[in-house]
């Protein structure tokens, strides 16, 4: 299968995935940029989720989650649906460390409960906002 951008372009995330360890900061920009591009995905960002999990980056989980409601995106390809479901059900047994995993965190939940509008307004908060507002 082959794997398409958000971009709508043939992307292999995995090299990617694996530079989160040695260079986070541009492999974080990369991913984002590829897998949630201005709110697109596609089925790389599927394939990701279940890595993104397991590093912790449940920030972009939950934008990839909440992009996929879009009518716009494509749906999850049928021989990842497994994979991607137990992911982000495996990110609800997470222990996220920060802020942002948090948001990532609550979002994630959120969409899982049917609360897509919630987990909508989750994600585009930034977590600055919404410390500087009620921190």
């Amino acid at each position: 299968m082959e794997l398409i951008s958000g971009y709508g372009t043939a992307y292999n995330p995995w090299p990617v995935l694996e530079r989160l360890g040695s260079d986070k900061q541009a492999a974080l920009e990369e991913l984002w940029e590829n897998l949630y591009h201005q709110g697109d995905i596609g089925s790389a960002s599927y394939a990701a989720v279940p890595k993104l999990v397991a590093l912790g980056e449940l920030s972009l989980v939950a934008a990839i989650e909440i992009a996929r409601l879009s009518e716009h995106n494509p749906p999850i390809p049928k021989e990842l649906e497994s994979s991607y479901w137990d992911a982000l059900h495996a990110a609800l047994n997470s222990n996220p460390s920060d802020e942002e995993q948090f948001q990532g965190y609550y979002a994630i939940h959120a969409s899982l409960n049917g609360q897509q509008n919630l987990a909508k307004a989750l994600h585009l908060l930034s977590v600055e906002e919404v410390l500087t507002e009620y921190g």
